[in-house]
C-alpha cells in the first residue's frame, strides 16, 4: 500500500508548554558562548553581508559573512585558543579555510581566505608538491599548529565561491545523540552566534516584507498536491482583505537589514497568528548542517525557481525533515481551515536577533468552491503507468512534436521510470512530497524530465540512448547538457534560461549516464573541442621584474577536468580561481632558479578527455 500524505487542519487550542520553555538554542549541549569568543577581525564596525540561515539557492547559508572593506588581506585572528585541526585548499567551496578546534569541543572556521599565515602557508606548499595538486585537505595534530585567542592565523580573501572579499565563520558543535539527527551518531551544527550572544552587532533596522502570498491547497488521488495561488501581495500590502479556500497556506518573503551594511540578512523568527493564537514558528536557531538543503522544501520552490524569490512557506511537506526540528512549531502541518464564513484576522510577524520587528495583517473571509488559477497541461498526450508502446494504437513517436508520459513518484519510496531510449531512478527521500511524475521526449536529443519547478533532495541517476547518428567512435566523447533554470542566487552569476550548462556523464553500451540533484530540460551533446589556454606573457618573454604569471584555461564544453604546470620538466605550483577560469604560478625561488631561462608547459584536460598543452618560455 502506497502512502499518502493527508492533511491537517487548524485547531485553535491550547499550545504545548514544553514546546514555549524549550531554549531557543536548547541543542548546544552546554557550550559556553558569551565572553568565550573573541573577533575574527578587527574591522570597526564590525558588520556583515551574509548571516546564519539566510535564504540561499539551494541550502540554507551556514555561517556569517564578515565585512573587509572590499579589499582582500584584512588579518584574520584565532577566536579562541585552540589548534589548526585541517587545512583545505579548493578552486571551489570556502577556497583556501582553517578549521581550528577548542578546548570547549566546539570548532570554527574561517573561509574564502586570501593566505595563510607564513609558517601555515609554508606547511601547505611542502603538502602541494609532496602529492603535486593544488587541491588539497589535510588533517593536522594538535602539537603543529597550535594557536592562542587573538593569534593572526590568516588574511581575509576571495577565494572558492565567493562573490568579493569577505571571511566565512563559523562556530561548529556536535550535538548529543538524538538531537535533530535521525541516525545514532551525534549532529554537526553552526551556531547562530546572534542568538547565543556571541557577538552583538549594531542593528536598530526593523526586518522588510517583500511579499506575501495565499495559495490554495487540494489534493487527488495518490495524495498528489496542487496549490494554486490565490491572492499576492507586495511588501507594503497591509491590513487588506483576502477570500481564501477551504484549505490554505501563506508563503512571504522577507530579509532583515542591519547597521553598516547594504546587505540582506536572515530573519530569526517567523510568526503567524490566526485570530491572535500562534499557528505557525520559525525560529533560526543552531543550524544541523546535515539538513541544510532542506531550504528547497522550506521555501515555495516553484516561486524560486521561476522568479528568483525565497518565499518561506507555512506548508510543510511530508518529506521536509525540518518539521520534526526544535526550529518550528507548526501542529497542523501549516495548513490553514477557517471554522465559518466570518472574518478572521491573520498576522505575520517577522522578527531579527536584536528585537526589531515588523507586522503585517490581513482580514480572511471563507469563500467555498474558490476558482483559483486552473494549472496548465503539457504538450502531448498524457499516459498513466504505461509507456505509448504498449499500446498498438498509439501513433509514431516520431510523428508528434512531442510525447509525454506520467507516474505517480512517492517520496518516501525509491521510484523508477523506464521507457525506450530513457531511465531514470531516484532514491528514497530524493523528493518532498508525491508528485505526478512527467518525462517529454523532444527528439532523439533531448528529454524534458519533469519540471524545472519541482525540487530534488537527493542525486537522480538518469541513463538517456546515445542517437544512432553519433558513430561508436564517438560515444566516448558524447555527455549531457541541462538548461539553466530562470532563478538567480545573488551570490553567483545570473543563470539565463537559453543557455545550457554541463551535467556530465559518462557513456556505456550504447547509453550516456549522469547523476544530477534538479529535474529540468536535458539533451545529448558532443564534446570534441579541447580547452583554450592563453598566457599572460609572450614566448620567451623577459619577465625578471614579476612576483607571478597566470595562464587563462576555459572549456565551454563538457567543463574543466585537470590542468598540469612543470617547469623544467618538474611539477609547479599553479593555484586555480574556477569564477575566474584564471591559473596563478607564483615565481618562487625555492622552486625555480633566478636569473636564467626556464621552459614551462601546461597541460589541461576537459572531462571528456580532450587535452591542450601549451609551451613557452621565459627569463626570469
Amino acid at each position: 500500500m502506497k502512502k499518502t500524505y493527508k492533511r491537517r487542519t487548524v485547531f485553535l487550542g491550547v499550545l504545548s508548554f514544553f514546546f514555549f520553555q524549550y531554549p531557543l538554542c536548547g541543542q548546544d549541549a552546554g557550550v559556553q558562548w558569551k565572553g568565550y569568543y573573541g573577533k575574527p577581525l578587527q574591522v570597526e564596525p564590525l558588520a556583515l553581508s551574509g548571516s546564519m540561515g539566510e535564504f540561499r539557492a539551494t541550502h540554507f547559508h551556514t555561517g556569517y559573512d564578515f565585512r573587509v572593506g572590499g579589499v582582500s588581506g584584512a588579518p584574520v585572528y584565532a577566536v579562541a585558543d585552540g589548534y589548526i585541526s585541517t587545512i583545505s585548499v579548493s578552486p571551489s567551496g570556502y577556497g583556501h579555510a582553517l578549521y581550528v578546534t577548542h578546548p570547549n569541543g566546539t570548532v570554527s572556521l574561517y573561509g574564502h581566505l586570501h593566505e595563510f599565515s607564513p609558517q601555515i602557508a609554508a606547511y601547505v606548499k611542502i603538502k602541494q608538491y609532496e602529492e603535486e595538486s593544488f587541491r588539497i585537505v589535510l588533517p593536522c595534530e594538535p602539537d603543529l599548529f597550535p594557536v592562542r585567542k587573538g593569534q593572526q592565523i590568516a588574511k581575509a580573501g576571495n577565494t572558492g565561491d565567493s562573490g568579493g572579499p569577505h571571511l566565512h565563520f563559523e562556530i561548529r558543535y556536535n550535538a548529543p545523540v538524538g538531537i535533530e539527527n535521525d541516525e545514532e551518531k551525534p549532529a554537526l551544527f553552526s551556531a547562530n552566534l546572534l542568538q547565543h550572544q556571541v557577538y552583538e552587532l549594531e542593528d536598530t533596522l526593523p526586518p522588510e516584507f517583500r511579499a506575501v502570498q495565499f495559495y490554495g491547497y487540494r489534493t487527488e488521488q495518490h495524495g498528489i498536491v496542487h496549490t494554486p495561488l490565490v491572492a499576492g501581495f507586495d511588501g507594503r500590502a497591509n491590513r487588506v482583505a483576502v477570500h481564501v479556500p477551504d484549505t490554505f497556506f501563506v508563503a512571504a518573503d522577507a530579509i532583515d537589514r542591519m547597521n553598516h551594511t547594504w546587505s540582506r540578512m536572515a530573519i530569526e523568527t517567523w510568526e503567524v497568528f490566526l485570530d491572535n493564537q500562534l499557528v505557525y514558528r520559525y525560529r533560526n536557531t543552531d543550524l544541523p548542517l546535515e539538513k541544510s538543503r532542506y531550504i528547497l522544501s522550506h521555501t515555495y520552490y516553484p516561486e524560486r525557481a521561476a522568479k528568483g524569490r525565497s518565499l518561506l512557506k507555512t506548508w510543510l511537506e511530508p518529506g521536509n525533515m525540518l518539521r520534526d526540528s526544535l526550529r518550528l512549531y507548526a501542529p497542523t502541518g501549516g495548513l490553514f481551515t477557517l471554522p465559518d464564513a466570518e472574518d478572521h484576522s491573520l498576522r505575520i510577524v517577522v522578527s531579527d536577533a536584536a528585537g526589531n520587528r515588523s507586522t503585517r495583517h490581513f482580514t480572511l473571509r471563507r469563500r467555498g468552491a474558490l476558482e483559483v488559477l486552473v494549472e496548465k497541461t503539457g504538450r502531448g498526450t498524457a499516459i498513466s503507468e504505461r509507456t505509448p508502446y504498449e499500446d498498438e494504437q498509439a501513433p509514431e513517436r516520431e510523428s508528434l512534436p512531442a510525447w509525454e508520459f506520467n507516474r505517480v513518484f512517492y517520496w518516501n519510496q525509491a521510484n523508477c521510470f523506464e521507457t525506450e531510449g530513457l531511465v531514470v531512478d531516484l532514491p528514497e527521500h530524493a523528493l518532498y512530497k508525491n508528485i505526478r511524475f512527467r518525462a517529454v521526449w523532444k527528439d532523439a536529443y533531448e528529454w524534458i524530465i519533469h519540471t524545472a519547478e519541482e525540487p530534488l533532495h537527493k542525486m537522480m541517476e538518469v541513463q538517456m540512448q546515445i542517437p544512432e547518428d553519433i558513430p561508436v567512435s564517438l560515444h566516448e566523447k558524447v555527455y549531457v547538457l541541462r538548461q539553466s533554470d530562470k532563478g538567480r542566487d545573488p551570490h553567483k552569476q545570473e543563470a539565463d534560461p537559453r543557455l545550457w550548462r554541463s551535467a556530465g556523464g559518462h557513456s556505456l553500451e550504447g547509453a550516456v549516464f549522469f547523476r544530477t540533484n534538479a529535474f529540468g530540460r536535458f539533451k545529448i551533446a558532443l564534446d570534441t573541442l579541447p580547452p583554450t589556454v592563453t598566457a599572460s606573457f609572450p614566448e620567451g618573454a623577459d619577465i625578471r621584474g614579476r612576483r607571478n604569471i597566470h595562464f587563462i584555461i576555459k572549456d565551454n564544453e563538457s567543463g574543466i577536468a585537470d590542468y598540469r604546470i612543470t617547469v623544467d620538466g618538474k611539477w609547479f605550483l599553479g593555484q586555480y580561481d574556477a569564477k575566474r577560469s584564471r591559473v596563478t604560478c607564483l615565481l618562487d625561488p625555492d622552486v625555480i632558479k633566478k636569473g636564467a631561462r626556464h621552459q614551462l608547459a601546461i597541460t589541461v584536460t576537459d572531462n571528456k578527455g580532450n587535452v591542450t598543452e601549451l609551451n613557452t618560455g621565459f627569463l626570469w
